[in-house]
């Protein structure tokens, strides 16, 4: 069989609930024999680039997928009755309280090919424009969007039976997806989940819908679950009828054998719903699917001009800037100015990169032009080229800087063309919403996105989380944070050749070793 229902620390982002690792996933994967690697995550698609380069690295096929939160209707809003009075909740100027739905029911969403997975993509926006309370939330409405030939969907875990009338919402999907549509069995040893297998294969016979079995994983071992419970201790967390579950990946006979012990289903049922998560062997591949290959991507404002066109349009571009800004310049200083700018615009039009700076231009002149600020301190990119100064990015001279500047360092010709590594331009603006909102009037709504910043526990973060979870004595374990920091500090500010002869015990005493190794199992993991 195959886990495609699984969840690794990614899913800390919406509900703290793993210490797994994506590539914890795919080592166990291999270790039972098991093909695929999924990038299912509580109600995102997961980090799946990484889950992708995974996928190749062992061998194993990528599945796209998420296990979305949904309602029956994301934007209704329902009248709020006070338990006491029995009366609809009103203000106190006497208006009835309303709120939305918050069922937040859980479904299982994989791609079976690039058509699914941009619909998947698109809907799981749209739970986090309109559809947000509390969590992204889809509705019906969205889910019987996806096209039903390219997106395969099964009923998750014991969330998914939230409503009175789950039975004729099973039929709606059932109608509209039809074959890739299965009512998802799980093998916890609840009164709760037996219950409901029994109403599953209830419905499974009455409807003609195949069942498949989820393992619903958090950790890859049985004795890992200390690390998941860790993590819940120290956010507070506590999720309710979990005695009894099992959220591990075990391998086919452990799972058989848990199926077995519920006594609902019959050898040949459970044989069967193991072997239909074999389904996802037959999604296509995404090797030639333009967003996972190695090949640059960079937008363009002028995609009707060859690259010749926008490499003289960009040279004209810093010609007249160079040309204003070199007046205020000492004669005996300008060869070095002339010799950078050419040098810097000549790596631009030898990477392919003129669009870049081309489109950045347009997009501070418009924030500048609505009262945007580029402030007087900058960094990194933005600062590592004059060209950029010249572009209005910055308002650094490089070559008047107190500190040295390498301009290599932010865009050279092996950079780009051998590793595919783009250029990076860092602004530093006053007026970020003004700059947002400029990025639209140039790019369109459609072409601009917030980027999400994955924040991973570091070594002084998961052995705080450790200690905290351990109920660990405030003061060894503050001496013990405290020393972590001064390592921390130390690896901060040496030179990268001297990094690897830094240990992190010249600084923490040895006797709380044992600590640190307890911790270890946090290093690293999405927090």
């Amino acid at each position: 069989m195959q886990n495609y229902h699984r969840h690794s620390c990614y899913s800390n982002i919406f509900v703290p609930d793993s210490a797994a690792t994506n590539e914890e996933y795919a080592k166990r994967a291999k270790e039972l024999g098991h093909k695929i690697i999924s990038s299912v995550e509580h109600g995102w698609q997961g980090y799946y680039f990484e889950t992708y380069e995974l996928a190749k690295k062992y061998n194993l096929k990528f599945v796209f997928g998420a296990e979305a939160y949904w309602v029956k209707d994301r934007k209704k809003e329902y009248e709020v009755f006070d338990l006491e009075t029995k009366e609809v909740k009103k203000d106190k100027d006497g208006t009835i309280v309303k709120q939305k739905d918050k069922k937040n029911c859980h479904v299982i969403l994989l791609a079976k090919n690039e058509n699914g997975r941009q619909a998947i993509n698109s809907i799981l926006s749209t739970a986090n424009i309109d559809g947000y309370y509390f969590k992204p939330r889809v509705d019906l409405e969205l889910l019987l969007s996806l096209p039903s030939n390219d997106v395969f969907v099964t009923t998750a875990c014991i969330a998914f039976w939230q409503y009175d009338d789950s039975e004729e919402i099973v039929q709606k999907l059932y109608n509209h997806f039809e074959n890739n549509f299965m009512l998802e069995i799980q093998y916890h040893n609840t009164k709760s989940q037996i219950e409901l297998n029994k109403k599953i294969l209830y419905l499974s016979k009455k409807y003609n819908i195949k069942m498949i079995v989820g393992l619903d994983s958090h950790y890859i071992y049985e004795s890992d679950s200390w690390k998941r419970d860790y993590i819940l201790e120290t956010k507070k967390v506590h999720y309710d009828d979990e005695e009894g579950w099992y959220m591990d990946y075990p391998s086919d006979d452990i799972v058989f054998q848990r199926f077995k012990e519920q006594q609902v289903f019959s050898d040949s049922e459970i044989r069967e719903a193991m072997d239909n998560t074999d389904i996802t062997l037959s999604f296509d591949d995404y090797d030639n699917v333009n967003i996972f290959t190695k090949n640059i991507k960079l937008p363009t404002l002028y995609p009707n001009l060859t690259k010749e066109e926008k490499d003289n349009l960009y040279g004209r571009l810093i010609t007249k800037k160079y040309k204003e800004y070199i007046k205020e310049i000492p004669k005996e200083e300008q060869k070095k100015y002339f010799d950078g700018v050419k040098k810097e615009v000549q790596t631009y039009k030898d990477t392919g990169m003129t669009d870049y700076p081309l489109l950045d231009y347009e997009i501070v002149k418009d924030a500048v032009n609505h009262g945007g600020l580029i402030t007087n301190t900058g960094r990194g990119s933005a600062v590592g080229y004059f060209t950029n100064t010249l572009c209005g990015f910055s308002k650094v001279d490089r070559f008047k800087s107190a500190i040295k500047l390498y301009p290599e360092r932010f865009i050279s010709k092996t950079r780009i063309l051998e590793t595919h590594s783009l250029p990076d331009i860092d602004l530093n603006v006053g007026t970020p919403e003004i700059f947002e909102q400029a990025q639209i009037n140039v790019l369109g709504r459609n072409h601009v996105y917030p980027m999400i910043a994955f924040g991973t526990l570091k070594k002084k973060a998961a052995f705080k989380l450790y200690a905290k979870a351990q109920g660990l004595d405030f003061s060894i374990a503050n001496k013990i944070t405290d020393e972590i920091g001064k390592y921390d500090e130390a690896l901060k500010y040496a030179e990268d050749d001297e990094k690897d002869t830094i240990d992190l015990y010249d600084y923490v005493d040895e006797k709380y070793k044992s600590y640190i190794e307890a911790s270890e199992e946090y290093w690293g993991i999405i927090s």
